[in-house]
């Protein structure tokens, strides 16, 4: 590759893991801003992980490789869930951008750091370190490969982040400044006056939108969610008849209400009614919109099924099971396995960093 891109080294291909990098923090930043100001839904779109399959967009990498512009796969957010909701639009807006440029700071502190030791350690000039950190000649020697991919990788990364954070604050319809913006003059207005008729953030549908505000149906609309909780009310105070009935009244405003069909079947295993219990927790499996409430019904179903219904205290045991509605509906990230793949992340980057300085000091010194 020397002999034909003489200018070109081959570690500038590093870009390209840099922006999958940068763009799975910049659309992180947006995904935990949207969850915690009141958008669970971030969390059935799968947007909460560490998995880049899941941020990417192959035309906006590629569009970054080639003109230095590019985007991640655009989350969905829903502003009536936003609690505020115009100041939590802004707030998510610019959580994406402030994300990265934080960790773009942090990869350049850490590129500077290992120059640092590097002169400190090696007795080289500063020069002659940072053609470690950032080669653009050929004549590297070969067994300095690997460092030269370590080092390099650090500078990309904080390059990359910082030219995804400046063109997502753009003020360009699709873009994150876009957005930003015009909720930011949504919230002072609505300051002002309040208006009669809240109105409606329009749909971006532009394929370079980093973060897309979207204005889906309300799928628990307020009818089927006060019946829901006034049946939780009822459920709790073991007046399963009146629970059953408030049940139904959300169903029937929302047939894709998953929480309604397992709480509906709790209320009829209190009442001792193993069939109807059965057929709304099969309801659920089939028409709940979540996957939160099929796995609730999967696994009431399994609960049902070790009570043998000719056992003599068959119908203590379904009172028991149905005796506490199920509250516990608000989708939630795998925090474990986040944790997890987070620390063996930074583990593994300390000490491949570690391994990689280590042996740079000593080839120098050789």
């Amino acid at each position: 590759m020397g002999d034909l891109f003489p200018t070109f080294h081959w570690t500038n291909f590093l870009i390209i893991p840099g922006v999958l990098i940068g763009s799975v923090v910049h659309e992180l930043g947006h995904a935990f801003a949207a969850y915690y100001l009141g958008d669970y839904g971030q969390v059935e779109r799968g947007k909460i992980t560490l998995n880049p399959m899941r941020h990417l967009s192959w035309i906006g990498l590629f569009s970054f490789v080639l003109i230095g512009i590019g985007w991640a796969r655009p989350i969905e957010v829903n502003p009536r869930r936003l609690k505020p909701k115009y100041l939590g639009l802004t707030i998510v807006s610019v959580a994406g951008p402030m994300v990265s440029f934080t960790f773009s700071l942090f990869c350049l502190m850490l590129s500077l750091t290992i120059a640092a030791v590097l002169v400190y350690s090696s007795g080289l000039s500063t020069d002659e370190v940072l053609a470690f950190l950032l080669p653009v000649g050929t004549d590297l020697p070969q067994s300095l490969d690997l460092q030269a991919v370590a080092m390099a990788l650090t500078i990309y990364m904080a390059s990359a982040s910082f030219w995804i954070t400046f063109t997502s604050l753009i003020p360009l319809p699709g873009l994150d400044g876009f957005i930003l913006l015009t909720s930011l003059i949504a919230y002072f207005r609505h300051r002002q006056k309040k208006p009669a008729v809240t109105p409606t953030p329009t749909i971006h549908r532009d394929p370079s939108t980093p973060f897309k505000p979207i204005n889906l149906y309300e799928r628990r609309n307020n009818v089927s969610d006060i019946h829901f909780k006034i049946g939780t009310e009822f459920h709790e105070d073991n007046k399963f008849d009146d629970a059953i009935a408030r049940y139904r009244q959300a169903i029937n405003n929302d047939q894709r209400f998953g929480p309604a069909y397992v709480n509906l079947g709790l209320a009829y295993l209190g009442k001792g009614k193993r069939r109807e219990a059965i057929h709304a927790f099969r309801g659920a499996v089939q028409y709940a919109d979540d996957q939160k409430s099929k796995q609730e019904a999967w696994y009431q179903l399994h609960q049902l099924s070790e009570v043998s219904p000719v056992a003599e205290n068959a119908e203590d045991s379904l009172n028991k099971l149905g005796s506490l509605p199920w509250t516990d509906t608000r989708p939630r990230p795998n925090w474990v396995s986040l944790g997890i793949n987070l620390g063996l992340l930074l583990v593994g980057g300390i000490i491949t960093y570690g391994y990689v300085v280590t042996s740079l000091i000593h080839l120098l010194r050789t």
